[in-house]
């Protein structure tokens, strides 16, 4: 099978831009991983050995396109669009791979090689001023699924053209100032990087998460590169559905959430973890009993951001007394 064929099979399937690069291009990343996880670590380098396959020959570059998310109805928890996309580009991709083996060629998806790198490698985007991938057709919203393929790539004749504005508006309007100058310089202060990841968020992010559950947009929605987009989807999923001690209801929504996200991005204490957050924003005292008792679960993560949503809730009950006395 030849490129332009996969190109064609992969639009077929949902996906939008294709690109290509040689696998060869990461032995850093093996050689990185062969010294040890944690020299991997140090030196921001992702490649997982479970996916090394000797007869991998080139990355398939896919791109996933999407809309982005309108603003959810009042009471409602804040989705962003690149999840509901994920997920959907994760299922096609393995059905992509399952038609190549079925059609005699080798093809992994969803394997772990640095997707940006891959991308940029391919011949596909420029890097933003917030660190991310944009593209004349999709600016920067978009999945990048990489599949490994036994395909003989060509070298792309060029890379994008063009490059940031630097106009400095994703800096500007990041809640936790995360962007600077140069770019995404303090990943401790992109507040995705705490969302339902089964950690303690550092308090100082916690009040600026406000209703989203999981991922934040706003440096993508001020970016002048972006095209214009229809709105996309929103998922409707309601605080009150999550911020529950009633196990019926919690179950019903974490199942409504795994089918639109994944159960992987979907896991309940880490979502538990996160309505607490939302909980504590929202500044409804209902919740109280539900942060109670949270805040006695065995998860560390639940656990402290209920004794923080608490607080915060009954904190800014005593401000707004003292403001009307």
């Amino acid at each position: 099978m030849d490129e332009v064929t996969f190109a064609r099979l992969a639009r077929q399937a949902g996906f939008g831009r294709t690109g290509f690069c040689s696998a060869r291009a990461f032995e850093a990343e093996r050689e990185a991983v062969a010294l040890g996880p944690e020299i991997a670590e140090r030196r921001q380098l992702k490649f997982d050995p479970i996916d090394d396959d000797e007869r991998t020959k080139s990355l398939a570059v896919l791109l996933w396109p999407y809309n982005p998310a309108e603003k959810e109805e009042k009471g409602c928890v804040f989705v962003d669009g690149y999840y509901f996309a994920s997920n959907a580009a994760y299922h096609a991709a393995r059905k992509l791979e399952e038609d190549l083996r079925q059609a005699g060629c080798f093809a992994k998806a969803n394997v772990s090689y640095p997707a940006r790198e891959a991308a940029l490698r391919a011949g596909i985007g420029i890097i933003g001023q917030n660190g991310m991938l944009i593209t004349p057709e999709y600016g920067s919203r978009f999945v990048i699924i990489l599949m490994a393929t036994d395909i003989e790539c060509s070298a792309p004749d060029k890379g994008e053209s063009g490059a940031c504005l630097r106009c400095g508006r994703c800096a500007k309007a990041c809640p936790a100032g995360a962007i600077d100058e140069s770019g995404m310089s303090r990943p401790e202060r992109c507040i995705r990087n705490f969302m339902m990841e089964g950690i303690v968020a550092p308090e100082y992010l916690r009040e600026k998460m406000g209703m989203r559950l999981i991922g934040c947009d706003i440096c993508q929605r001020v970016c002048p590169m972006q095209p214009k987009f229809e709105s996309g989807r929103t998922l409707g999923l309601k605080l009150d559905e999550l911020a529950t001690t009633d196990p019926v209801v919690f179950l019903a929504s974490i199942q409504k959430l795994s089918a639109e996200i994944g159960r992987n991005a979907a896991r309940p204490q880490r979502v538990r973890a996160q309505a607490a957050l939302l909980a504590g924003n929202s500044g409804e005292k209902k919740y109280l009993p539900v942060l109670e008792a949270w805040s006695q679960l065995p998860f560390e993560a639940v656990a402290e951001h209920a004794r923080w949503a608490r607080e915060r809730l009954l904190t800014v009950g005593l401000d707004r007394k003292e403001k009307t006395d």
